[in-house]
């Protein structure tokens, strides 16, 4: 079977240089989608962004009162790329031509490259994504294309998944569900009940790589299942701000590590935090923890991940991610029993759709007024 390539360990300390710098209210806490639609401070508006009637395409999907909202700013055609089978991604000579006389456009998948900028007249730019990793915010900026993006869209979404799959974990439910279709009522002479001993998270501290927006729903929805403790390590959230959370803050991530019978991880996935949990981490695993990644599959190193779990030091392990979006059937997690694997649906919820689509129609209108909201990556633009 094949085996993707070692990731490089990581030390058990991280700077907050090292991970991606978050948008955070006055507080530290990372900026919702409903928080940064709604935080806007003023600026001196601009004629030339006072369209009569804004000309708007959405190549991702809108739902919700956003929806309303943006055809009250304008024409708007939505042509979403999930709603093509296949799917539909545009070459950049293909966004330039369906671009023509667009002022504002929405995009989730589809990459916005300095040609594409170059070549158009675009005034506004929605990500729908919390990090506008698909698009080339400088090319947008020396442009003056104002970039909105959409932080914590997901973050419920993401959360609720997470904790789906901790008690998959924890209850052993993929395996006895298998178990019940393929008749095996009785193993090797032991029923389910001997099989199958779970643990409850009343007497289980969880352990989050990250407390971002999506890092910070789980905490929450672990307190409301008492979870005996929650606690976090990040770098770049103000600890006062987990503690006034109920989350206890660990400097130091092997630490955590250490004391976590769950491990959530939650990172966003930088150069520095590509193989953040390294050897030296996994070697300080509490034996029989249980791992659940919903983040980024690359910030945990994946021989030492892979060496844990089939040593037992894991006793199981769920991921809503991989490598380039596909896990080969040949990879080894994909054969082992005690792995629970998901398609990256953490954020696939109506409601995630709506939380952009409303986030993006008002960082718009808020621009239109006057405002600057804090969805807005580039207000240097303005």
């Amino acid at each position: 079977m094949r085996s993707g390539p070692a990731r490089p360990t990581s030390s058990s300390r991280h700077s907050a240089t090292t991970w991606r710098t978050r948008s955070k209210t006055p507080s530290g806490r990372a900026l919702s989608a409903r928080s940064a639609a709604s935080s806007p401070s003023s600026f001196r508006s601009r004629p030339d962004r006072l369209p009569a009637v804004l000309t708007i395409l959405s190549l991702a999907p809108l739902a919700g009162p956003g929806v309303d909202l943006l055809r009250a700013l304008g024409d708007l055609k939505i042509d979403p790329w999930n709603a093509h089978v296949p799917i539909q991604l545009h070459s950049a000579e293909q966004l330039v031509e369906r671009l023509a006389g667009v002022d504002a456009l929405i995009v989730e998948a589809d990459h916005i490259s300095a040609e594409v900028l170059e070549k158009t007249e675009l005034k506004y730019l929605g990500v729908c994504r919390g990090d506008p990793n698909n698009v080339d915010v400088p090319a947008a900026t020396k442009k003056g294309v104002l970039v909105i993006r959409t932080p914590g869209r997901n973050a419920n979404a993401v959360a609720e998944l997470t904790i789906g799959l901790m008690f998959t974990l924890l209850r052993w439910i993929v395996e006895a569900d298998d178990d019940i279709r393929a008749g095996r009522w009785v193993i090797d002479g032991r029923i389910a009940q001997q099989r199958y001993q779970g643990r409850e998270m009343t007497s289980l501290e969880v352990g989050l790589v990250g407390a971002g927006a999506v890092g910070r729903a789980v905490a929450e929805r672990l307190r409301a299942l008492g979870a005996a403790n929650v606690m976090a390590y990040d770098p770049v959230v103000d600890p006062e701000a987990l503690i006034a959370s109920g989350i206890e803050p660990v400097p130091v991530l092997g630490d955590l590590i250490a004391r976590a019978d769950i491990i959530s991880v939650h990172a966003p996935l930088t150069p520095a935090t590509r193989g953040l949990l390294g050897e030296k981490e996994f070697a300080r695993v509490k034996p029989g923890a249980f791992f659940v990644n919903t983040a980024r599959f690359g910030i945990a190193a994946e021989e030492p991940l892979l060496a844990a779990l089939r040593d037992g030091r894991l006793a199981a392990a769920a991921f809503d991610h991989f490598e380039n979006e596909f896990l080969s059937p040949e990879h080894p997690l994909a054969s082992m029993p005690n792995v629970v694997l998901t398609p990256h649906i953490g954020g696939s919820t109506i409601e995630t759709i709506e939380n952009h689509t409303l986030t993006i129609a008002q960082g718009i209108h808020d621009v239109l007024e006057g405002k600057i909201p804090g969805s807005v990556v580039n207000p240097e633009v303005l």
